[in-house]
């Protein structure tokens, strides 16, 4: 009997979910014509992701790009995982004075890197996706 698995397409309230519950995703964004991702300590409201970073740093080029926002995990012993994808439109809200981006500046993100990380930046999500990768308890065709 070879293993198989299933795959199972999230709804939005188990992407946001997952979202909530990670502090660590991957921001894939284009610069100069080529991508790049990039790992990042984040926090999410819904589906909007907020970061923070320093000046300078390939993340300040999300703001007024397409961008791609990825969180996951993977148990390779059972070969099953999860992914949540947002795509969006990056902005910066460093400066912004509107209530939300008030709102959205005072929640905590955990900043694992070095250096003053004070760009603050959001996702405002476009789609939202998510699936789970779970084995199978059929028997596969193959043997």
């Amino acid at each position: 009997m070879t293993a198989s698995t299933e795959l199972e397409t999230m709804d939005r309230l188990t992407c946001e979910a997952f979202l909530a519950n990670g502090s660590v995703g991957r921001l894939a964004v284009v610069v100069g014509g080529a991508p790049h991702i990039v790992p990042v300590n984040y926090v999410a409201e819904g589906a909007t992701i907020v970061f923070r970073t320093a000046p300078g740093t390939i993340l300040t080029e999300a703001s007024l790009r397409q961008v791609a926002f990825e969180v996951d995990g993977i148990d390779e012993h059972h070969r099953a995982g999860w992914s949540v994808c947002v795509h969006g439109f990056g902005r910066e809200i460093t400066d912004a004075l509107d209530a939300e981006t008030r709102h959205l500046r005072d929640l905590f993100v955990d900043c694992w890197a070095p250096e003053d990380r004070d760009r603050w930046f959001k996702i405002i999500p476009q789609s939202l996706t998510g699936r789970y990768l779970n084995p199978s308890r059929r028997k596969s065709g193959r043997q």
